[in-house]
């Protein structure tokens, strides 16, 4: 019994030690750390998975959920390969939109570019571009991993994503 207690307590510890560090590792002078790509990729496949399995009737729970990176709320989108939005969770005014014209600060059209990354590797891709932060004046530099995500019952993959900074 006191072993299964020491493991305990020193899982908890090093549970506790990670979360320091990262609590550490995210005061406002560093604000560029940021989720690592694993998480990023992993909330993608998730929200894929749903897709695949449900199609549509996944939209409600893809937009609920959210994970933290470093105090910066993220998020998983879906558009079409058009590039029209599907679902996006906190800006759902974009929701039905044409997103042909979207660029980023330096003209780059982001969906036009992840839906491009989309037809040419569907198992996924990085898209790099530069975006605002919440309460931040200028762009930063930004990735999206975008993966092409057949929807239950549809004809062509949707385009599901999630970026993280670097």
């Amino acid at each position: 019994m006191k072993s299964v207690a020491k493991t305990i307590l020193v899982m908890f510890v090093a549970v506790a030690s990670q979360g320091l560090a990262a609590e550490e590792n995210c005061t406002k002078d560093k604000k560029k750390a940021s989720c690592t790509e694993s998480v990023v990729k992993e909330r993608v496949d998730w929200a894929c998975k749903l897709v695949t399995e449900k199609g549509e009737a996944a939209l409600p729970e893809i937009k609920k959920m959210r994970f933290d990176c470093c105090g910066e709320p993220d998020y998983v989108w879906i558009n079409d390969l058009s590039p029209k939005m599907i679902m996006h969770p906190i800006k759902p005014q974009l929701d039905g939109t044409d997103l042909s014209k979207n660029a980023d600060p330096a003209g780059k059209l982001l969906f036009v570019e992840f839906s491009k990354a989309v037809k040419s590797k569907p198992n996924g891709s990085w898209v790099e571009y530069k975006w605002t932060k919440l309460g931040e004046p200028d762009a930063t530099p930004k990735k999206s991993w975008v993966k092409g995500c057949k929807p239950k019952d549809g004809k062509e993959n949707w385009v599901v994503g999630s970026g993280t900074w670097y």
